[in-house]
């Protein structure tokens, strides 16, 4: 996604989208430094970020919401992007993952234990973060947002659910409650911002969420000429029921022991041919047109448009 010329017309200081994000990786920068062997694990972590679509949703919401502290706005949106990458680390360790954006991951680097505490380390720097401006609304919305991800991660390791009520349960816990909460922070730094519309930016950050997830879902099984970025085949290779393979197994697309019965691409030939996959994506359109909706209260506003465009671009990605 290329970065929009977007200014903080509010904001002495006039920034783009990219000189924002810039600023977050100075500042995590600054919030990851030790002395000793840590920093070499620390300096590792911030070689390949990602997307930042978090800090990224914060600043923009920040802006929709008249927000007027610049170093506020940098802190929490560095806090969240932090617990977004603690939570990949745990995850990487859960899932086995050697791999993570073509890179090694951490644990398969340095080892379990210490991607255990590094990610602990990148959970306690971001609540530090929260605490500074006494945002203690925001430091108690990201730590209800880590235990219901946690949470989310226990239920699928001791009770994975091969249903749809679980699926959408555990895809709000795992995606949609941190990219809404990012939303609600950016809210939460705004000025005279009324307790309906914060709830409104919450839940667009939820639809956006949603439809991540399920775009994310539908790409593992998408042909390889299709993809860009996403590991091949990470959902089939750890046999996880995703919506694409619940639903093919539901409507007898599918046998309950498709890991063992299907090859990659025959589960994909089989899922394209019954609709399914198109289905799914159907339904991540709907929810980005839900999240849009969510936009009509706020007047016309560059950080409005931003949004807009980010919306629509996560069901257009291919990464």
């Amino acid at each position: 996604m290329s970065h929009l010329q977007i200014t903080l017309e509010k904001d002495a200081r006039l920034l783009t989208d990219q000189a924002f994000l810039n600023l977050i990786q100075k500042r995590i920068k600054e919030l990851l430094i030790s002395s000793g062997p840590p920093q070499e694990i620390f300096d590792y972590i911030q070689q390949n970020s990602g997307k930042m679509l978090r800090p990224m949703l914060v600043y923009l919401v920040y802006q929709l919401c008249n927000g007027d502290d610049l170093n506020a706005v940098v802190d929490v949106a560095s806090g969240v992007e932090l617990i977004h990458i603690a939570s990949l680390i745990h995850d990487d360790i859960i899932d086995q993952s050697n791999l993570r954006r073509g890179t090694q991951t951490i644990h398969s680097r340095y080892g379990v234990s210490v991607a255990v505490l590094a990610g602990d380390f990148l959970f306690a720097k971001a609540f530090s973060v929260f605490t500074t401006y006494n945002e203690y609304k925001i430091l108690s919305l990201m730590t209800d947002v880590i235990c219901q991800m946690c949470a989310g991660e226990i239920e699928q390791l001791v009770k994975p659910g091969q249903t749809e009520a679980y699926y959408w349960r555990y895809i709000f816990k795992k995606t949609a409650c941190l990219i809404g909460s990012a939303c609600k922070a950016g809210a939460l730094l705004g000025k005279n911002i009324s307790q309906e519309l914060i709830a409104n930016l919450e839940s667009f950050g939820h639809y956006l969420g949603y439809a991540f997830q399920l775009v994310d879902d539908i790409l593992d099984y998408l042909p390889i000429s299709d993809r860009l970025g996403k590991e091949i085949g990470d959902d089939y290779q750890e046999g996880l029921w995703t919506l694409p393979i619940i639903r093919g197994v539901a409507q007898g697309y599918l046998t309950r022991s498709w890991r063992t019965d299907y090859s990659r691409a025959e589960i994909t030939k089989l899922l394209e041919e019954a609709g399914i996959l198109q289905e799914i994506y159907q339904e991540a359109e709907h929810y980005i047109e839900r999240a849009l909706a969510l936009l009509d209260s706020f007047p016309e506003h560059p950080a409005k448009l931003k949004l807009q465009q980010i919306a629509e671009f996560v069901c257009r990605r291919s990464y």
